[in-house]
């Protein structure tokens, strides 16, 4: 019953794709697809005539030619029909599979980090990308199935009125073929999501070959052959497999396809000799020959699509609908928030999903509009996991992050990242024009030259930049898309980076690791800017140049998840604890005139 279910569901849904993306082709499709189905069965009437007019006593010429010309159009116009169905077909399915991949995107957009981190998620969004052939192509197996239904009737009533004995016994010869459907159905879902995780592995080896992104690394380190035996490896194993499976199908189908047509050898030498013994004429035997072979094969491909929709096609369909009903980000939230006040972390602790060990532990402080934050810890203490825990990018484990004095649920979590700019360790490389990579944390002002050219100023990268710039902000930023493109360092990169941050002109502003391309100019530029662009704002900077917290208010030190320490620069060096010997071990690496500078 449940199958039952699922599979009516499924077909609601291929139809709902398809008639959204195509809704007038697909009434096309089915016309053409009745005509189709329809133009066999016509030409199987129409030889039937022509053959009893050949060999009648006194043949009509007129008649034969007039079936002769019909049978010949009906032909024609099929082969015309099959190739405007085609070509229907696969508009319909490019359409289709286009809005399939946008409501994927939609929804893997709107995923806890958390899933998106996991391997089985990974997993499960290649299955649910494979799943768009299934959902796409299921409304026309249901029209294929229907036009069999057509065709198998028709066939079944005409050989019944002949023999209903023999027509009966050509369905029960079809039945273990039936069965034997419905376990390579079985079989070739389970390899399919067995080898899932190696066909992952597979398309990564090829993008590490392919692609330009990893070929400097590549070739480096001379990786190409590591990297393509491991690829084919694991092509190898997936091709070894499924010729297993191949091999094994292939016997049942042989044995079971030969226990099928000895049925129909049998009816065929019954025709025959009821044609021998003049019950017939010749026209009924290539009538009924062709019919019999007409009525198991409809039958099989019946049986086909139930066993698949049931088996195959319900449980890949409902791995599909439980990934789309997977639990989403909070954009429900009932509170509006247009403007920041304070930010609080209670108690939190959190760990990252399929992990034991916790990287928060009791983490506690509080944040005010116009502060400015620093935090201080060595790698790995939890200083960026606060980051994604205030973007929302993840939720605690236990504990609350209240926003204005009230839980972060309480709002939509897309209201919320609108407080914030950051610039973020692992910052993007858009591979699009400048005027793009700057204005997409900000799209409503992309055309606003005057202040992309200021942000990038601010930044200290104009200057460099825009003598290279053959079409000015609409200059590509990398060659992917324009041989004519700029190729850009890592630090010139981040300084891109960096103006998106500052472009986007949010309530609070974070800076993670900001220095951690940048050469000594840069950097400086950086540590002054935080207090300007701070200005009025709210600032959070992570930073492993601890002398850049002394612009900040308000300080916190983590060691191993833990706040151990919170205050100002000159509480905190006066405590000796880590804040200090991390501030005396950096600034005795520095020269004294660095060191001056810094004082400034």
């Amino acid at each position: 019953m449940n199958n039952i279910k699922l599979t009516a569901r499924s077909v609601a849904y291929s139809w709902d794709l398809i008639f959204s993306s195509s809704r007038f082709l697909i009434f096309i499709d089915f016309a053409l697809k009745t005509v189709r189905t329809s133009f066999p069965l016509l030409t199987a009437f129409l030889l039937k005539y022509i053959l009893d007019a050949l060999t009648h006593e006194a043949p009509d010429i007129e008649k034969i030619l007039l079936f002769v010309l019909l049978y010949g159009l009906a032909v024609v116009l099929n082969r015309g029909v099959v190739s405007a169905q085609s070509l229907t077909r696969s508009t319909i399915t490019k359409k289709a599979q286009h809005l399939y991949e946008c409501r994927l995107a939609e929804k893997l957009s709107a995923l806890p980090m958390g899933m998106l981190d996991s391997s089985k998620c990974k997993d499960n969004v290649a299955e649910v990308r494979y799943t768009k052939n299934v959902a796409v192509q299921l409304i026309f197996r249901v029209t294929d199935t229907l036009s069999c239904v057509y065709s198998f009737a028709v066939a079944f009533v005409t050989l019944a009125s002949f023999s209903l004995g023999f027509s009966i016994i050509l369905l029960v010869l079809t039945v273990p073929n039936c069965i034997f459907n419905e376990y390579y159905c079985r079989k070739t879902d389970d390899f399919r999501r067995e080898h899932a995780p190696n066909l992952r592995k597979s398309f990564y080896y090829r993008w590490m070959l392919t692609d330009a992104w990893p070929a400097k690394d590549v070739r480096m380190y001379d990786l190409t052959d590591p990297i393509k035996g491991r690829y084919e490896e694991e092509k190898e194993r997936y091709i070894k497999e499924n010729k297993k499976l191949g091999k094994r199908v292939l016997r049942g189908k042989l044995f079971i396809e030969l226990f099928r047509r000895s049925g129909e050898m049998i009816f065929i030498a019954y025709v025959i000799f009821k044609a021998v013994n003049g019950t017939i004429g010749i026209g009924d035997v290539a009538l009924y020959i062709g019919f019999a072979g007409t009525i198991t094969d409809r039958f099989q491909e019946i049986t086909w699509f139930i066993a698949d929709a049931f088996c195959c096609v319900a449980e890949c369909m409902g791995k599909m609908f439980a990934f789309f009903e997977e639990k989403t980000e909070n954009i429900n939230g009932v509170r509006a928030l247009s403007r920041f006040e304070s930010l609080a972390f209670e108690n939190v602790y959190f760990k990252y999903p399929h992990t034991e060990k916790y990287i928060l532990s009791g983490a506690s402080f509080a944040l005010e509009r116009g502060d400015k934050l620093s935090i201080v810890g060595i790698n790995g203490s939890g200083k960026s996991t606060i980051i994604k825990l205030m973007l929302g990018l993840y939720t605690p484990d236990s504990g609350r992050i209240l926003i204005n004095g009230y839980p972060m649920e309480d709002y939509d979590i897309r209201e919320v990242r609108k407080l914030f700019s950051a610039l973020f360790q692992s910052f993007v490389q858009y591979p699009l024009t400048l005027r793009e990579n700057v204005s997409l944390s900000a799209l409503e002002r992309m055309e606003n030259d005057e202040e992309i050219e200021a942000v990038l100023l601010q930044s200290g990268i104009y200057g460099d930049l825009q003598p290279k710039l053959e079409k000015g902000l609409d200059s590509f930023m990398s060659r992917n898309f324009d041989d004519k493109g700029t190729a850009l360092s890592k630090g010139q990169w981040q300084k891109i980076a960096l103006s998106r941050a500052y472009f986007k002109n949010a309530q609070i502003v974070i800076f993670d690791e900001p220095s951690a391309a940048l050469d000594a100019q840069a950097e400086d530029r950086i540590f002054k800017n935080f207090e300007s662009i701070s200005d009025g704002k709210t600032g959070i900077m992570i930073s492993h140049r601890i002398s850049g917290s002394r612009m900040s208010n308000k300080i916190i030190v983590l060691e191993n998840g833990r706040i151990t320490e919170q205050g100002t620069h000159e509480e905190l060096t006066s405590l000796g604890g880590m804040y200090a010997r991390l501030y005396n071990l950096q600034k005795e690496k520095y020269t004294a005139k660095e060191a001056d500078r810094y004082e400034q």
